[in-house]
C-alpha cells in the first residue's frame, strides 16, 4: 500500500471547517491526496482535540501593503516584539477596550460643534447686512466694533481648532497606553515564544 502524505495542521483545520460546510469526504481525499478514513479521522477528532488542548482553531487572514506591513513591523520593533501573530493576537483581545468610542471625547466634540455653529451663524449674519446693504446701494459702514467683533469670532475658530488638535493628542496618548498595555509581555521573546 503506498505511504501517504502527513498532513499539516492548517491543512487539518482546514479539512474540519470544509467537512462542516458540507464539502464532501471523497472530494477533501482526493484534493488532499489521502485516504476517505484519513478525512473522517482528521474531522472526528479535530474538535475533540481543540476543546483538550485548548489549542486555537481558527486563521484568521487579512491583506496589507507593503508599506502597512512595514509600519505594523515598525511598531513592533519599537516594542521589542518579534511576533505578529502574538501582537495581532493580543490586539483582537483587547479590541473592546481600545477601539470603543471615547465618550468624553465624544462629548467635547459635539460641544465645539455647538460653538462652531454659533460662529457660523454670526459669520451668516454679518454677510447678510453686508449684501443687504450692498443691494440697497448703500455704502458700507464699517465700524471699529464690527472689525473687533469678526476678530473676536476669527480669534474663537482658532481657539476650537487647538482644542480639537490637543484631544485628538491626548487621545492618541491615551490609545498608545492601551496598545502598549494590550502588547504587555510580548518583548523579548525568541523565535520559540521563550522569554
Amino acid at each position: 500500500m503506498p505511504r501517504r502524505r502527513r498532513l499539516s495542521e492548517i491543512e487539518r483545520s482546514t479539512i474540519a471547517q470544509d467537512r462542516r460546510n458540507g464539502v464532501s469526504a471523497a472530494s477533501l481525499a482526493a484534493h488532499y491526496d489521502v485516504s476517505l478514513k484519513t478525512i473522517y479521522n482528521v474531522v472526528n477528532h479535530w474538535g475533540e482535540r481543540q476543546t483538550a488542548n485548548g489549542s486555537r482553531s481558527r486563521v484568521v487572514g487579512i491583506r496589507v501593503s507593503d508599506d502597512d506591513l512595514r509600519r505594523f513591523d515598525a511598531a513592533l520593533s519599537r516594542r521589542g516584539i518579534a511576533h505578529r501573530s502574538d501582537a495581532m493576537r493580543r490586539l483582537m483581545l483587547a479590541a473592546e477596550g481600545v477601539f470603543l468610542p471615547d465618550d468624553e471625547m465624544c462629548n467635547e466634540l459635539r460641544s465645539l460643534g455647538a460653538a462652531l455653529n454659533r460662529v457660523g451663524n454670526n459669520v451668516n449674519q454679518i454677510a447678510r447686512r453686508l449684501n443687504e446693504a450692498k443691494v440697497r446701494g448703500e455704502r458700507l459702514s464699517y465700524p471699529a466694533s464690527s472689525h473687533r467683533d469678526v476678530r473676536a469670532l476669527a480669534g474663537l475658530v482658532f481657539d476650537l481648532a487647538d482644542q480639537v488638535q490637543e484631544m485628538s493628542r491626548a487621545r492618541r496618548s491615551v490609545l498608545d497606553l492601551e496598545i502598549s498595555s494590550a502588547l504587555a509581555g510580548l518583548a523579548g521573546r525568541d523565535e520559540n515564544g521563550a522569554e
